[in-house]
């Protein structure tokens, strides 16, 4: 025992060094202990698991702070570190600096990610909390690396004024950039698009929605290639989304019957051919009445049209293609007639020739 004792006194400073050791990763598992047996405990007897990943993400960086706690405690110990003291507190403030960034921006994400989620959510308020989550990760790095250019002595307040006027410079060169992201921004925020949606641009552009991105917005047309389009240009436009404020969207269809037709049994026939179309599961809307309508005597025929509802936009082209199809069919089995256009040629003699155009 006495040995022990001498060898203490005569190497102080490297018996505290190995205690400090010990003893750091010793009361770092014990905080992963805590958190493993009473903090994970608690938050799995709640509704929510918001506090579970807050925990969760939690459990490292609070070890690992720990960790450099201790070994700022353990370097500090010994006496030939002292003269670099400084050093090894600068190097232990950008540490915790990094770890305290590290927790922020998990917060960040697992609180935004639950604002996010939810039945009742609208694409806006969704595209508000990307936005926000946006600004706010960007502060949580900017206030970051003030800490960490004040931990290593480098004043702010003249770098800031040194970069007031470089700052406008730079801001003239990037405007195009800056505009098109804090466009971007905008359009995030504002949730009127979102990945998937199937859009019309006023340029005649239409296409699905593949991503906003922080410069231009991705756009997939129907033959599978990609168009970029600069969010400025994005926001300045005039933008039809055909999946707002539903995804079910309705279409007409023109047609005419002769005049020696029945009125009456062609608004039947018609009719049942749509309810036909319009209720089949793989692209109509069952719960959607159509409406058939007479609307002028034309040339040849008592034209008509008839309003169907599909469940996705897109899919209003193959409803149409099978709508005309059965109707056409049904018509020619009711021996109704779809005319062909015709002229009357009176003859000086007075007489009358039909002829088809």
């Amino acid at each position: 025992m006495e040995s022990v004792y001498n060898f203490y006194f005569e190497n102080e400073s490297i018996a505290n060094f190995l205690l400090f050791i010990i003893g750091t990763f010793v009361a770092a598992q014990l905080v992963t202990l805590i958190f493993t047996a009473v903090f994970e405990k608690l938050a799995s007897k709640t509704n929510t698991s918001f506090d579970d990943e807050l925990i969760r993400m939690g459990k490292k960086p609070v070890y690992w702070g720990v960790v450099l706690g201790g070994l700022y405690l353990a370097l500090s110990s010994l006496s030939f570190f002292t003269e670099y003291l400084s050093i090894i507190k600068t190097v232990t403030q950008i540490g915790f600096i990094l770890i305290l960034l590290i927790v922020s921006v998990r917060i960040s994400r697992v609180f935004f990610m639950w604002a996010s989620n939810g039945k009742n959510k609208k694409k806006k308020q969704i595209g508000f909390v990307i936005t926000m989550q946006k600004i706010f990760n960007a502060l949580i790095y900017f206030l970051a690396l003030i800490f960490i250019l004040q931990a290593v002595g480098i004043s702010i307040s003249p770098l800031v004024a040194s970069l007031g006027i470089g700052g406008l410079a730079v801001g003239l060169a990037l405007q195009p950039t800056l505009s098109n992201y804090f466009s971007g921004l905008y359009l995030a925020a504002d949730g009127f698009l979102q990945p998937g949606d199937y859009i019309e641009v006023d340029q005649g552009l239409r296409g699905y929605v593949v991503a906003v991105e922080w410069r231009n917005t991705t756009i997939r047309l129907w033959n599978n290639s990609l168009v970029k389009i600069p969010n400025s240009k994005m926001a300045d436009s005039n933008i039809t989304n055909f999946e707002e404020p539903k995804n079910a969207s309705s279409f007409m269809v023109y047609c005419g019957v002769g005049y020696g037709s029945d009125l009456k049994k062609v608004e039947k026939i018609v009719l049942e051919v749509a309810n036909k179309t319009q209720s089949k599961k793989k692209h109509g809307v069952p719960d959607f009445e159509p409406l058939f309508r007479y609307y002028e005597f034309g040339d040849s025929n008592i034209n008509f049209k008839v309003i169907l509802q599909a469940d996705k936009y897109v899919n209003h082209h193959l409803m149409k293609h099978e709508f005309i199809r059965d109707l056409k069919a049904a018509f020619d089995k009711a021996d109704i007639t779809i005319a062909f256009p015709t002229r009357t040629v009176e003859f000086a003699s007075g007489i009358n020739v039909n002829s088809n155009k």
